[in-house]
């Protein structure tokens, strides 16, 4: 009969698990192969996203089967605008650059129009306040299901996401191409235009930096140490390392310089990088319709409910309601308004009910105070409980409309939000 023994079983146990653990460390990785990701928006602080720049109105080709096929053209387009009081923490250049954000280069960027002018490589200036009409055009080019959306990126301030959509590209990638023309009239393929040039460089930059490697490893490490410690510098270096040296520096000046010739020779037609950077105005304002003015808000945390008061007067000459309120690609609508439903082609992420008091329409030249509430999970799911934040404020856009269909946008740019913890979670606040 076998006796168990405990410490070979203590033993095989650790290996087991320690194998265990070593694949799970290994597979970890591979993981994100099968998964599908987003860009990562949560991420940013909530005051980020909520009081810098917001998307809006944006629409994909491709919705509602979200799918393409390699080779195909789609578009997005939509508006954004720039908060107008932006928030003291985060530079503000307004040099920006429209972007289409998808991980890796898995669509090709056609086209990008900023207020029906074109711009595909050049940076634009942009204004506080300012609401811009973008339009980009792209080309479907490695299979897969990939996060795409509107960004901008901003000079010092970083980028800003707008709403994602998951496409799927079908089909193959092994004959896509890229054909563009020249300015001297050629027609050359992007895919592997120069793709042999940048390989020869690759591989005799790399033989030249492994030969390097190699004449200074293969001498011996202990007793150079030795003449480090000793304080013997002036001996590491003898007079073959310093003719080494002199080849490899002047034989690499040389092979620069040469491939340059060659290079220009060969291509005796270029301009140079454009930095150019274009002011573009921003659409002009909508009607006005009302004047609205934020005088407090709370968030309820156990209740996940963000409330606010707004003193709206109707300057226009139809009855007015508030429609919306979008904010970080999170958008919550009044079901009080007739026709005012979820549609499912939305990209952005659906918020719920927004509960407005009293409901009732806004008459010409009245004058309310309109309680506004959003429960909501988003608020934790997206990151927008602006309590965990040092700066406890919340910005967003306002939608009203007037019965003829008029709309205006208004911004909340800046408002601070007091948080409620509730009666057991109070610690004295």
């Amino acid at each position: 009969m076998k006796i168990f023994n405990c410490e070979t079983g203590m033993k095989k146990l650790v290996r087991v698990g320690g194998a265990i653990l070593l694949s799970g460390l290994m597979l970890a990785p591979m993981s994100s192969l099968f998964a599908v990701q987003g860009m990562g928006a949560k991420s940013q602080e909530a005051f980020l996203r909520m009081r810098t720049v917001t998307f809006f109105d944006t629409r994909f080709s491709f919705t509602p089967s979200n799918r393409v096929k390699v080779g195909d053209e789609f578009t997005c387009t939509g508006k954004v605008m720039l908060m107008p009081t932006w928030p003291q923490e985060i530079p503000f250049s307004g040099i920006s650059f429209f972007n289409f954000f998808v991980p890796g280069p898995q669509v090709l960027r056609k086209a990008i129009f900023v207020n029906e002018k074109y711009f595909q490589f050049n940076s634009v200036v942009l204004e506080k306040g300012g609401v811009y009409e973008y339009k980009m055009i792209n080309q479907a080019r490695t299979p897969g299901i990939w996060p795409v959306g509107p960004m901008v990126s901003m000079e010092e301030a970083g980028p800003f996401i707008g709403p994602e959509e998951f496409l799927t590209i079908e089909g193959s990638g092994a004959g896509f191409t890229n054909p563009v023309k020249t300015l001297l009239g050629n027609t050359i393929d992007l895919e592997n235009y120069g793709e042999g040039r940048m390989i020869a460089w690759t591989l005799l930059t790399s033989a030249i930096a492994v030969v390097w490697l190699v004449y200074w490893c293969s001498k011996p490490f202990t007793r150079r140490l030795g003449l480090v410690a000793a304080g013997r510098k002036e001996d590491l270096f003898s007079p073959m390392d310093r003719q080494v040296c002199f080849l490899f520096t002047i034989g690499t000046i040389v092979l620069v310089a040469a491939a340059a010739m060659i290079t220009k020779a060969q291509y005796p037609i270029t301009i140079p990088i454009q930095e150019t950077k274009y002011y573009i105005k921003p659409l002009p304002p909508e009607p006005a319709l009302i004047q609205a003015e934020v005088t407090d808000a709370t968030y309820d945390v156990p209740g996940r409910t963000l409330s606010f008061h707004l003193q709206v007067k109707n300057i226009g000459d139809k009855p007015v309601v508030l429609k919306e309120f979008l904010t970080a690609n999170v958008r919550f609508l009044n079901p009080d308004v007739p026709g005012n439903t979820w549609n499912e082609n939305y990209p952005e992420v659906n918020g719920g009910p927004m509960r407005v008091t009293p409901s009732e329409p806004i008459n010409p030249g009245e004058t309310k105070t309109l309680e506004v509430s959003m429960q909501s999970a988003e608020w934790e799911n997206q990151r927008l409980t602006m309590y965990h934040e040092s700066t406890n404020r919340f910005g967003g856009l306002l939608f009203f409309t007037d019965t003829s269909g008029t709309r205006q946008v208004f911004a909340i740019a800046d408002q601070i939000v007091i948080p409620k913890f509730g009666a057991t979670m109070g610690g004295g606040m």
